[in-house]
């Protein structure tokens, strides 16, 4: 199949995806009387929530740098990999998790670097990510046994469990011979003049190198320091949209964390921008407060998330200029 064919279908076919869940989602509510909850919203709280989405940006571009310089013995500057990273924000809303493939493309581009070792760092970097976010469930989890603990346990890990549980040992077994056979070949074909595998060899080893960047980061405390700067931003910026709606302006820091470990889950679902399936997890968690699935927690889920899509996509675009602007002036 031509390649660009195969990318517009895969386009299309999330793109229902998400087209799909905002229809089941937004099904049942009053737009009307949204526009009009929207408009009445605190916009300086959203406006303090955006700043902190900045520097988070921020944080990650620098966090990213600490990690590339310590495999290539290369410092991108700060700037280049902020551009790079929103370019990738901005290449999620066409095909999902094809950001980080985007982003790395970029700074290649600005900065000339290694791209399979540049993919070997945006793993580690999300590796540590996910280990925050499990961190932060454990202590949702804990905070309030009663209350998050019985929402992550029946809405998540329960129906996640359910549909693990009903794959069946055929596909299993299908999914294990398939890898053995693959690693049956790539072996036989290795020791061969094989240009195919070669670029296989070359491309582990970029990746590899990027993984073991983390053992060799000199700035330890300083990727730590980042980390946790940018996850008290998100944090933050969370709360900061509950106090921007009276029906949530109730709602403590406590609270807020629980609203970011959901959102994280809703957003890792392979849509454009967790579109729909981040509207929904949000809008869910708030009933257990008692708040309308419709009227307030779809209302705060929509402002939480298209407030932070414009500030992506408003970035992604001027992230198109930098990028293909720098490589024109080398």
């Amino acid at each position: 199949m031509d390649k660009s064919l195969s990318k517009t279908i895969s386009y299309i076919v999330f793109a229902l995806i998400g087209v799909g869940l905002l229809f089941f989602v937004f099904k049942d509510v009053d737009f009307a009387a949204m526009w009009n909850d929207i408009v009445h919203a605190n916009f300086v709280w959203i406006g303090f929530a955006l700043v902190l989405a900045m520097v988070a940006y921020i944080c990650r571009a620098a966090r990213w740098n600490l990690l590339i310089e310590a495999t290539c013995d290369h410092k991108p500057t700060l700037a280049n990999s902020f551009w790079a990273e929103m370019f990738g924000y901005f290449a999620n809303l066409a095909l999902p998790r094809v950001g980080e493939i985007a982003r790395c493309g970029a700074l290649k581009r600005t900065e000339n670097l290694p791209f399979d070792t540049l993919v070997g760092t945006v793993i580690v970097e999300r590796a540590f990510d996910v280990l925050v976010t499990l961190l932060l469930a454990f202590i949702t989890f804990f905070l309030q046994i009663d209350l998050f603990g019985a929402f992550i346990r029946d809405k998540v890990l329960a129906p996640t469990a359910e549909r693990f549980s009903s794959i069946s040992l055929e596909i299993i077994v299908l999914i294990c011979v398939v890898i053995v056979v693959a690693l049956a070949l790539f072996f036989i074909l290795k020791g061969k003049d094989n240009l195919v595998v070669a670029k296989i060899q070359s491309f582990c080893k970029g990746i590899f190198d990027g993984l073991a960047s983390v053992y060799k980061l000199e700035k330890r405390g300083l990727f730590v320091f980042y980390t946790i700067a940018l996850w008290l931003c998100y944090w933050i910026m969370t709360w900061f949209v509950c106090l921007a709606l009276p029906p949530t302006a109730h709602l403590g820091l406590a609270d807020g964390l629980f609203l970011l470990v959901v959102g994280s889950i809703g957003m890792a679902v392979p849509v454009q921008g967790g579109i729909g399936a981040y509207h929904y997890i949000v809008a869910l968690a708030l009933t257990i407060y008692g708040l309308d699935f419709n009227s307030v927690g779809l209302l705060y889920a929509t402002i939480s998330h298209e407030s932070q899509l414009i500030l992506e996509i408003l970035l992604g675009i001027v992230s198109l200029y930098f990028v293909f602007r720098k490589k024109q002036n080398q």
